[in-house]
C-alpha cells in the first residue's frame, strides 16, 4: 500500500495540515486526540504521497509550525489538486469560527 496525500484543517484557526499517510482517517484521529482544536479531513489523494515535501516547498511562505500552513495556501496548491477538491471545501473553519 502506497502513501496518501492528504489535507487536514483545523477549525479555530483555519490552518491547514499537509501530510502523508497510509491512513489518513487514522492519521485524522491520532492528531484529533492531542488537539483541543476540532480538525476536519478535507482531501484525500491515494497514491499521491509522495507529493508531500514538493507541496511543502512550494507552500514555505504559508508555512506556521512544522507541516501546518495558513488557509490563505490554497491558492496555491498544484492545480491537478486543487481542482480535485470540492468548492467551499476549506470553508470549514470560517463556518465553525461563526458558531460560537
Amino acid at each position: 500500500m502506497t502513501d496518501s496525500l492528504y489535507f487536514i484543517q483545523a477549525a479555530d484557526t483555519g490552518m491547514i495540515k499537509v501530510g502523508r499517510s497510509k491512513n489518513p482517517k487514522k492519521r485524522l484521529q491520532s492528531l484529533q486526540t492531542g488537539c483541543g482544536n476540532r480538525l476536519k479531513l478535507i482531501a484525500v489523494f491515494e497514491g499521491q504521497g509522495w507529493r508531500e515535501k514538493e507541496i511543502h516547498r512550494d507552500l514555505r511562505e504559508f508555512r506556521k509550525e512544522g507541516e501546518w500552513f495558513d488557509v490563505f495556501c490554497t491558492g496555491s496548491l498544484p492545480i491537478d489538486l486543487y481542482e480535485q477538491i470540492p468548492w467551499g471545501s476549506f470553508d470549514f473553519w470560517w463556518e465553525k469560527r461563526g458558531s460560537r
